[in-house]
């Protein structure tokens, strides 16, 4: 088990379906307010910087992953 700090961020805007992907039975979709633990950062097809996004459950489960630009997250 990793002791590294997760960097997290709150969700500012709704995304596109295209945009994620749901991971649990639940069905859960990404909502403002959010506050998700960030992975990956990329540079999207436009040039902007992007991150790849989960919003975490208990244990090591998340709802869904999401794509996101920098600038939709605080």
């Amino acid at each position: 088990m990793s002791t590294e700090p997760k960097h997290r961020a709150r969700l500012l805007v709704e995304l596109p379906a295209e945009r994620y992907r749901v991971l649990s039975p639940a069905c859960r979709i990404p909502r403002v307010g959010d506050l998700l633990v960030l992975d990956q950062g990329f540079t999207g097809a436009d040039g902007l910087p992007m991150v790849l996004t989960y919003f975490p459950v208990l244990g090591n489960e998340s709802e869904y992953e999401a794509t996101v630009y920098e600038s939709e997250l605080e």
